[in-house]
């Protein structure tokens, strides 16, 4: 059976991962050899390319990403079903094994004292330890969460559910401005957004040193350096010239909402974002999002298309996302600090008027 015939709604039925929200995955078959005049006349930049990163790279910790899951006894998607579980159980991983290759480049699934799990749908979750809360912010810190989830509130109390603004997840960035402790006794950082507040545990965000934000490879100029987006391939590579010095793999636009072909630039970062669709009364439910904490995010076409963090899939090497071009949190990271403009880090957001001064990015199938 060729991937083109498999019914969509059939494999995701059967692991159990009907109902995935904003991230709603589509079955794509991808034709290796569409290849375009582009591709045709870059031959000396396809040679030698950088070794594509492993889809787990050994987190002990899984966050279930979908509304549930089921766990089976083997890896492959006609095995028994042990247990199931649902979004935002965590599970520990005691092993990465290959099994059955349920969609695009991943055949990785991961054995849990549940069973097995298969990858997409399992955020990758490193352990650490709580941090310290750090008083002496300035005038704000960037912050990232370090726990598998944390819930957010409008006031410094998590007692009254009736504050509860929204969950946040492993990976989310946010710009955290002042420190204080709750009533709950518990200490809580002041997160600003564009235009509201809210307060999350301290312990549960790690400043971000600047360091870490610093660009890479600063002293070349704008030209040498540029993106190639493969939607055939879902991949990213970036090139300085003639020479790749990395590459990931990506999510690109699902099959209604591809990502656009073309040459741009990028003109607008942001170290965090909050990313919402329609919420119109006739917009269908699975397509509507409120995504708070989008990490490093870097915008390259007038509708809005960029390169990001993504903490709600884990389903790289395929197309799923609504147009953007999804990576994990610690390569989105990358690409922002290696891509032009170099915002200052003070900056919610940055933007540019002439977009030839951003780092080009070249979509192609």
């Amino acid at each position: 059976m060729t991937p083109q015939s498999v019914s969509r709604r059939d494999v995701l039925k059967s692991i159990a991962i009907l109902g995935l929200g904003a991230g709603s995955v589509a079955f794509v078959g991808l034709d290796p050899l569409q290849v375009s005049a582009e591709q045709a006349h870059r031959p000396a930049q396809q040679a030698n390319l950088p070794e594509l990163p492993p889809h787990w790279h050994g987190e002990p910790l899984g966050r279930i990403t979908s509304e549930w899951m089921n766990a089976r006894v083997d890896t492959n998607i006609d095995a028994d079903v042990v247990s199931q579980l649902r979004q935002d159980d965590i599970v520990r991983v005691r092993r990465v094994v290959r099994g059955q290759t349920v969609f695009l480049h991943n055949d990785i699934w991961l054995e849990t004292n549940f069973g097995y799990f298969y990858s997409s749908f399992v955020q990758p979750v490193w352990y650490h330890l709580p941090n310290v809360p750090v008083a002496d912010l300035g005038e704000g810190r960037w912050a990232e969460v370090t726990v598998p989830y944390t819930d957010a509130y409008w006031d410094p109390d998590s007692r009254d559910p009736n504050r509860f603004v929204s969950r946040m997840y492993y990976g989310g960035t946010f710009r955290v401005r002042e420190l204080l402790m709750g009533e709950d006794g518990r200490s809580w950082y002041k997160v600003d957004e564009l235009y509201q507040s809210f307060y999350m545990r301290a312990t549960h965000l790690r400043l971000i040193p600047d360091a870490d934000l610093a660009p890479i490879s600063p002293d070349l100029p704008v030209s040498a350096k540029w993106m190639d987006v493969d939607l055939t391939a879902q991949t990213l590579t970036a090139y300085e010239n003639d020479s790749a010095v990395w590459r990931h793999r990506i999510a690109t636009g699902r099959d209604g909402k591809q990502t656009p072909e073309g040459t741009f630039y990028i003109f607008d970062k942001r170290i965090s974002e909050r990313m919402v669709n329609n919420t119109a009364a006739d917009e269908d439910a699975s397509e509507r999002y409120n995504l708070a904490g989008v990490p490093f995010v870097c915008y390259f076409t007038d509708n809005w298309v960029a390169t990001h963090g993504c903490y709600w899939h884990n389903d790289y090497g395929q197309p799923r996302s609504a147009g953007c071009v999804n990576l994990p949190a610690y390569a989105a990271r990358w690409v922002w600090r290696w891509t032009a403009p170099h915002p200052p880090l003070d900056a919610m957001y940055y933007r540019q008027n002439v977009r030839t001064d951003g780092t080009r990015v070249v979509v192609h199938y």
